[in-house]
């Protein structure tokens, strides 16, 4: 790994971006009613293994940093698991990565399988699950319940990108507890100042955000029906 490939979220927000992974106009995110003027979509980092293990190794440094502060943000997990299907990708690469074995939570019929949990675990274990990205966190919140229906306990979750729109918050209401890589509002910064988006684009971005943040101090525990884009 160059240099130029250092462990640097920054560095992986501007590949993102050369990737084609932030696009603007006017979307949906996922299940929820909330339109948005950015869409990011973390999935084509498959395209370039590179910047797949960085993210990765990032993830990593910063669940060990986490664990090795005197009173540990991240606790004691036996296994990863990956929300589908992006957070799969990313878990396959930080399994892969941390050396921690993987399971695949397979929520939905698949040809001839039925839902169940793909992988060895014990009862009882603890999984970290990872996803490339959140938003409002129902995703991650189904998982984790698929998990504990299979005897599998999640306390930590940790994405890629946070959109900031109250998945915090919502998660540690139901005892999970979260990290990011990279917040929407520090990828926004960034391309701006570099002049990678307009000033158009970013004060448009400027305004939802200022936007969604009004709409979840009015509510301070959203509407679990929010999706993940």
């Amino acid at each position: 790994m160059s240099k130029d490939q250092s462990l640097d979220n920054l560095w992986l927000a501007r590949v993102l971006h050369d990737l084609g992974a932030v696009r603007f106009g006017d979307f949906t995110l996922g299940e929820s009613t909330v339109n948005s003027p950015v869409y990011i979509n973390p999935k084509v980092l498959i395209g370039n293994p590179t910047a797949l293990r960085v993210a990765a190794k990032l993830m990593v440094q910063e669940v060990e940093l986490a664990q090795s502060r005197r009173r540990s943000q991240v606790q004691r997990y036996d296994i990863v698991a990956g929300v589908p299907v992006g957070g799969l990708l990313l878990a396959m690469a930080y399994s892969m990565e941390s050396v921690v074995p993987l399971i695949y939570p397979r929520m939905q019929v698949e040809g001839t399988g039925h839902p169940g949990v793909e992988g060895r675990f014990i009862p009882g274990m603890r999984a970290l699950l990872i996803d490339d990205l959140i938003t409002g966190g129902s995703s991650v919140i189904k998982t984790a319940t698929f998990l504990k229906q299979h005897d599998i306990e999640v306390v930590d979750v940790v994405v890629l990108i946070d959109r900031q729109m109250g998945a915090r918050s919502r998660l540690k209401h139901m005892g999970m507890h979260l990290t990011s890589i990279l917040s929407l509002d520090v990828m926004m910064n960034l391309y701006h100042n570099e002049g990678l988006i307009s000033d158009a684009e970013f004060d448009r971005y400027v305004a939802y955000a200022a936007a969604n943040q009004r709409a979840s101090a009015d509510d301070s525990f959203p509407n679990p029906s929010s999706g993940d884009a």
